[in-house]
């Protein structure tokens, strides 16, 4: 009996410290890691939400209003890119052309730039602190260019949570941002 014993756990003991098909052996390098997780941010993503979250817990809508559109772009070669219209959308001016744009009343150029917002820079991941930063070289809102945000990251199925910390409107709170995967378009 106690041979049998011994034969069954040094069977068990030799099948543990094996490979398991498809898994890396022992532990995933830092380097991998970081890897994996910014390949998994890489493409295009679709805002779903934005909510603001006061300490007290309670969601406020101030600057995106309840259904704002946006599209955030990570790619491969480290840069990324972030547009944001809020909701409602600015409906003037009515210009299509930067020359247009350009002459419209400084109210109605105003009304728009209320309604958007939009930087880009480069990316870095941090995985171990489940992070990603935005370091910002151009923004609408100029005083933000040089700025690094650090946002914390979730990743599940073909959505990406990103919270920031902030302090607005006088107080401290985190801006929640929910994006959803699109697809590759077809070639």
């Amino acid at each position: 009996m106690r041979l049998c014993i011994l034969v069954v756990m040094s069977g068990l003991a030799v099948a543990l410290t094996q490979p398991h098909p498809g898994l890396p052996p022992g532990p995933i390098p830092a380097e991998q890691l970081h890897r994996s997780m910014a390949d998994e941010l890489v493409g295009a993503w679709r805002l779903v939400s934005v909510e603001t979250k006061r300490a007290n817990g309670e969601v406020i809508y101030p600057f995106y209003g309840r259904h704002p559109e946006g599209l955030l772009i990570y790619d491969r070669s480290g840069y990324m890119s972030v547009q944001i219209v809020s909701d409602p959308k600015p409906s003037v001016p009515l210009a299509s052309s930067r020359e247009g744009f350009l002459a419209a009343p400084p109210t109605e150029k105003a009304n728009a730039a209320d309604g958007y917002y939009a930087y880009l820079g480069t990316w870095t991941v941090d995985p171990s602190a489940s992070t990603v930063t935005h370091h910002i070289q151009q923004s609408l809102y100029p005083a933000e260019r040089g700025e690094a945000g650090t946002r914390r990251l979730t990743l599940e199925g073909n959505r990406l949570t990103l919270v920031a910390k902030a302090h607005e409107m006088g107080e401290d709170h985190q801006r929640q941002l929910v994006w959803e995967r699109v697809p590759p378009m077809p070639h």
